[in-house]
């Protein structure tokens, strides 16, 4: 007796999860045309649908869950409001045609500003070399204006000599 109570409750669960599986299935649906939409309220609130709380927003998903119900796709159902509103209802640009630009624009202002950067750094910490002199025989003077390090070595060892002798 105790085993087909078991397995009379096993069998309503399952029932019960299989009449549960197309209500959300039709909420993630509805979840999908409310984050692909936007809200086309009166006072222009420029919120996505999901997000929207107005009495349209409210009225507009109504009559989307009637028009899954009656066997629409999302696709089609997003189509229809294209058409009816244009593509400034869709939440994101399409990836065709021109709009594929608002898709590529970001990424190559990335790549490109930052080279631009790499650039500029490299030029800040880059060393610069002293100018490698035109002819091989230059007097020591040009020289000691080249390198005053050289020029003060040269001084200290002949004050250094001098002391010594």
């Amino acid at each position: 007796m105790e085993a087909r109570n078991y397995f009379t409750g096993i069998l309503i669960v399952g029932l019960l999860l299989v009449g549960a599986v197309p209500v959300v299935i039709a909420g993630s649906l509805l979840a999908d045309l409310e984050n692909a939409l936007m809200c086309k309220c009166d006072d222009k609130c420029g919120k996505v649908l999901i997000n929207c709380t107005c009495s349209t927003a409210d009225k507009t998903r109504a009559d989307f869950t009637k028009m899954l119900d009656s066997g629409l796709t999302v696709e089609q159902i997003i189509q229809g409001q294209v058409e009816k509103y244009g593509e400034t209802v869709l939440s994101a640009p399409t990836k065709h045609g021109f709009n594929l630009t608002a898709w590529a624009t970001p990424f190559g202002a990335l790549l490109v500003g930052g080279y631009g950067v790499r650039r500029v750094l490299q030029t800040w910490t880059q060393k610069k070399q002293p100018p490698l002199p035109e002819s091989g025989q230059e007097d020591s003077a040009d020289q000691s204006q080249n390198h005053p390090s050289e020029k003060y070595s040269r001084q200290l060892q002949d004050e250094l000599d001098r002391i010594e002798t």
